[in-house]
């Protein structure tokens, strides 16, 4: 029951995350907002470690440079992904995969369900699909380059998890402090090199405001990731990354609460399903 509250929780703050990160990306471009965020997410992290624990051990930061190395090309094939387009497609796909890839490490491991707990964890699949699908007039296909990218994102963040489930579980947070330092330094210097080709000086300046949203998404997303790894130490990782991927669902309640948006009604039906799944997988795990 914990784990499934745990991931539930998880679910909605990673969803935050790509919510303020979208809004800081409006003025600076992604690769910047996800390095500087990934530095500002050290903050939370490193006041955590006064008792969640920080031991640097061989295999901790083994996971972590790995884990840190696929996040930095899961996020930018993520934000090239639904900058193609369309996101209708692009964010479900991407949400379903990054289920799906840590499902399949975690029952070739032995974790196992119930009939009814797999008929559960199959509805949270498909309220992740009607979560996250925006529909508009016209659904067009997306491109070989956008779908590319959307796979890469899916599979990319599915093992980040497999690695924050490997930590071992005496690490504390020491595998996510290696994971967000590699992120933040393999794009921080793709992000230097992209300014050098691309030169856009008034990019920083223009940003005005929203580099609270950046501190924000920085925070949220650290903050996320120890929630997962709570999660999965209290529970299994198929069980906590499906419910995980159910992250559309915190960003579009944050864009009805702050922006104003509508909530589609085939979202809202997927917000249904998914609670029902939810409350179902509890009664049966």
């Amino acid at each position: 029951m914990i784990s499934i509250t745990l991931g539930f929780i998880t679910a909605l703050v990673y969803g935050f995350t790509d919510f303020f990160g979208a809004v800081a990306a409006k003025k600076i471009r992604a690769i910047t907002v996800t390095s500087l965020s990934s530095l500002v997410g050290l903050v939370l992290l490193l006041s955590c470690s006064s008792f969640l624990g920080l031991n640097f051990s061989p295999t901790a930061i083994f996971w972590g440079l790995v884990g840190g190395a696929i996040s930095a090309i899961a996020i930018n094939s993520l934000y090239t992904a639904l900058a193609i387009g369309p996101i209708s497609i692009a964010s479900p796909l991407t949400a379903v995969l990054s289920a799906i890839v840590p499902a399949i490490v975690g029952v070739s491991l032995g974790e196992q369900f119930s009939g009814i707990g797999w008929l559960a964890i199959a509805l949270i699949l498909v309220a992740v699909v009607l979560v996250g699908f925006i529909p508009g007039e016209e659904v067009r296909l997306p491109s070989l380059r956008g779908l590319i990218h959307s796979l890469v994102a899916g599979i990319g963040i599915g093992f980040v998890m497999v690695c924050l489930d490997a930590a071992p579980h005496d690490s504390g947070v020491a595998t996510i402090v290696v994971i967000r330092i590699t992120t933040a330094f393999i794009l921080g210097v793709a992000s230097i090199i992209s300014f050098k080709r691309r030169p856009n000086p008034g990019e920083l300046r223009g940003a005005g405001k929203l580099w609270w949203a950046v501190i924000l998404a920085g925070l949220l997303e650290s903050l996320a990731n120890v929630l997962f790894t709570l999660a999965t130490r209290a529970g299994t990782l198929t069980v906590v990354s499906v419910l995980t991927a159910l992250y559309p669902l915190g960003t579009i309640l944050l864009a009805r609460v702050v922006l104003k948006e509508k909530i589609a009604k085939l979202q809202l039906f997927g917000i249904f399903i998914a609670i029902g799944a939810s409350a179902l997988l509890a009664l049966t795990h």
